[in-house]
C-alpha cells in the first residue's frame, strides 16, 4: 500500500494505483494538462472508499509506501487505465506553426 499526499492531506490507495496516478500526473504536466482521476482507497477505519483528484500540470503529489492492516488495494482496471491514458499522447508534443504565433491578437486584451 501507498499513501498519496497531496495540498488537501493524505489518502492510502494499493501500491500499483498510486503509482499509475503519479506516472499520469507527470504525464500530464508535461502536457501542460489537466484531469480527473478517481481511485479506490482505505478510509481512516479501514473502509474501502473512492477518492478523486485533480491532477496535471500543477499537481503536488508525493507518494510513499504506508502499512495498512488492510489487504493491497487492487483495482487491475483502474491502474490499467490510468497508464493507457499516460501514454495516449505523451509522445505528440506541444507545437505550433510559426504562422499562428506571428497572428496572434495581443491588442485585444486590457492592460
Amino acid at each position: 500500500m501507498k499513501r498519496i499526499f497531496h495540498p488537501g492531506g493524505s489518502v492510502v490507495t494499493g501500491s500499483e494505483l498510486a503509482d499509475a496516478v503519479l506516472l499520469y500526473a507527470e504525464a500530464l504536466s508535461n502536457r501542460r494538462q489537466v484531469d480527473v482521476v478517481d481511485i479506490p482507497v482505505v478510509g481512516d477505519s479501514g473502509e474501502f472508499l473512492r477518492a478523486q483528484f485533480l491532477i496535471g500540470s500543477a499537481s503536488q503529489l508525493v507518494s510513499v509506501t504506508s502499512e495498512s492492516f488492510a489487504p493491497e488495494l487492487v483495482e487491475p482496471e483502474t491502474t490499467d487505465f490510468l497508464r493507457r491514458k499516460a501514454q495516449t499522447g505523451a509522445m505528440i508534443p506541444a507545437s505550433w506553426t510559426r504562422e499562428e504565433s506571428a497572428s496572434a491578437q495581443f491588442d485585444d486584451f486590457d492592460y
